[in-house]
């Protein structure tokens, strides 16, 4: 009597092949919801982590309620890979933004805000940073002078992106109080406040006389992320003449980005570094004048 034959179920194997089918597929994920939103909850404790950095942002964007609870597990596994753990967290904010209830959610962000592991601290942080999560805005406040620099700077990220009246100003006010960290901090992410934007320019040009040389970098790398004006245009031209490679080299990094027109009133500036001793600064100023005169000739 011949053996019967034995039928491999394989589940793992045929939810991760209908995972990658998905991700082949958008269109058809999208009309197969809700089901293939269950099939990437189950598949995502099985996939590598080339796969699960795929599927994170699907559960993201069309989960919602029901992928709440998975995304803060994987936030908090300290099996997984740091940039997982930053990619669920990234994600779980854009969820609880789509969902109907996320009290209970911010409620365990905002406990886990005290977590000793930094990369747990500034993970919860990112996740609260969704527009209108005024109910995490007091947390996150609280939490600017944490000993952690990474997560000082997930909390002032998180604050920009929540749009509450009270963070600006608040923000601001640290700027002049702060420690340097939380300084630093603050002027890297002050430009995500584009509702702002003539106010963060304001606020840059004034950290200029309010902080520490150590952070001029800083405020020149920043105001690049911000519409380009006459004003901020003078203050190039005061970096370019000070004997600062430094501050010369952020300068000219920015006008990289710029049309060479915007820049034209700085070229006697840049004509006058091309005798610099500082190798650096001549190469840059030969690169920005050569744009300027490459845009004539076409």
């Amino acid at each position: 009597m011949s053996k019967p034959t034995v039928i491999s179920l394989d589940r793992p194997g045929r939810l991760l092949r209908k995972t990658r089918e998905y991700l082949a597929n958008l269109d058809v994920f999208l009309a197969e919801t809700p089901g293939s939103i269950t099939i990437l909850l189950n598949a995502l404790p099985l996939a590598d982590p080339s796969l699960a950095a795929q599927i994170l942002p699907l559960l993201g964007t069309t989960g919602k309620d029901r992928v709440l609870g998975p995304l803060f597990h994987v936030m908090m596994d300290s099996s997984a890979e740091e940039e997982i753990r930053r990619s669920a967290a990234v994600q779980l904010g854009l969820a609880a933004s789509l969902s109907e209830n996320s009290l209970a959610l911010n409620s365990l962000l905002i406990q886990n805000l005290d977590h000793p592991e930094p990369l747990v601290r500034s993970s919860c942080a990112l996740a609260m940073g969704w527009e209108g999560n005024g109910g995490a805005v007091d947390a996150l406040m609280s939490h600017l002078q944490d000993p952690d620099r990474d997560v000082q700077a997930a909390v002032v990220a998180a604050l920009s992106s929540v749009n509450d009246v009270r963070v600006f100003e608040h923000l601001t006010e640290r700027l002049k109080n702060g420690d340097p960290e939380e300084q630093r901090s603050i002027v890297l992410n002050l430009w995500r406040f584009a509702e702002r934007m003539q106010g963060v320019e304001t606020v840059y040009l004034k950290c200029l006389d309010w902080l520490s040389a150590e952070l001029f970098p800083d405020i020149l790398f920043s105001v690049s992320m911000i519409p380009h004006t006459a004003a901020i245009l003078g203050i190039y031209r005061q970096m370019l003449l000070e004997d600062d490679p430094g501050l010369c080299l952020q300068v000219m990094e920015n006008l990289q980005v710029l049309d060479p027109l915007a820049y034209q009133p700085l070229n006697r500036c840049l004509r006058g570094l091309l005798t610099n001793k500082d190798y650096r600064l001549r190469q840059a100023a030969t690169r920005l004048l050569a744009r300027r005169e490459k845009g004539r000739s076409v």
